[in-house]
């Protein structure tokens, strides 16, 4: 009878990079564009995590808050569960959260766990991602002419 080695952390984040399921973009309330939300990649991950036997703790370093925007530095402790001492710790990830009252802070946690996340596991998510290509080109500020220009431009088409 072979008994069958127990996959390493590495293998097993290369797994679940590799068979997790596209996350899906939704409409939200108020914003003009589509959002990935929490609970999208939450679903994904969960169910990846828990067939693979991995844990992962995610930690707050950091946090600051300035009127209504929350900031949080995270990073996250991954864990082989068949194996507790195969271990790696991943991070830094910065959120923000923007409220009036007291879920700045949940907010900017949830954000940066998301990406997080979502980054880890190389999540395709669609075209709308956050993205220079989610965003209109900028245009250039139109150049302005110098005095000598602007009388050169309206003298030039007349006769002397």
């Amino acid at each position: 009878m072979t008994t069958q080695k127990p996959m390493t952390l590495v293998e097993k984040l290369h797994d679940i990079t590799h068979t997790l399921e596209d996350i899906q973009q939704g409409k939200t309330k108020g914003v003009p564009y589509k959002i990935t939300s929490w609970n999208e990649v939450n679903d994904k991950v969960k169910s990846q995590l828990q067939k693979n036997k991995v844990l992962i703790i995610p930690r707050v370093l950091e946090h600051t808050k300035e009127g209504n925007l929350t900031l949080v530095k995270m990073n996250a402790e991954i864990i082989n569960v068949d194996m507790p001492e195969d271990r790696m710790t991943i991070g830094d990830y910065v959120g923000h959260g923007i409220d009036q009252s007291d879920k700045g802070f949940g907010k900017a946690c949830s954000y940066a766990y998301k990406y997080l996340l979502m980054k880890l596991f190389m999540t395709s998510i669609g075209t709308d991602e956050d993205s220079e290509f989610s965003n209109p080109q900028a245009k250039s500020p139109a150049k302005k002419q110098t005095t000598a220009e602007v009388i050169d431009d309206n003298i030039g088409g007349l006769e002397l």
